[in-house]
């Protein structure tokens, strides 16, 4: 699915990607936006009580889910041509999430041959009282460029 450009609002400037719902399992997560920043691709999703842990962090299957889609986002110029798949994704987990701040995912690549794309990046949110940023977890991955499937 095409991101859409955001023309108004908090998010204007960046691209919404999966704006739409399409009844997968990325729809769950929320709206996510990204823009190129700095030769990075950084992507932001705001979150919400429902993406807590039973502590009131952001829940490590959330963040998880979100590194997936900050690689993508990473990538999102080699999508227009070909899909790819995720073959390895490692995260470290650096400190807590807070419910109710935007998280930021910011991501490069590392290295790309003829079908494979190694990528890393990290997630992060603003501080407390609009401090410095904190780093919640770190990440790399592979990527498989495949080809993209008719629907």
């Amino acid at each position: 699915m095409p991101a859409l450009p955001v023309e108004e609002g908090p998010w204007k400037g960046w691209k919404c990607w999966h704006a739409r719902p399409e009844g997968r399992f990325v729809d769950h997560l929320g709206d996510v936006y990204y823009r190129e920043e700095g030769g990075e691709v950084v992507s932001a999703i705001e979150t919400a009580r429902r993406h807590a842990n039973g502590l009131g962090f952001l829940h490590g299957g959330f963040l998880m889910a979100f590194v997936d889609v900050a690689m993508f986002a990473t990538i999102r110029h080699l999508l227009e041509t070909q899909a790819a798949v995720t073959l390895q994704c490692s995260v470290d987990f650096l400190g807590p999430g807070h419910v109710g701040r935007t998280l930021f995912g910011r991501g490069h690549i590392v290295q790309e041959t003829g079908k494979l794309v190694w990528v890393a990046g990290f997630l992060e949110q603003e501080g407390d009282a609009g401090g410095p940023r904190h780093r919640v977890c770190a990440w790399h991955g592979v990527l498989r460029k495949v080809p993209r499937m008719a629907r």
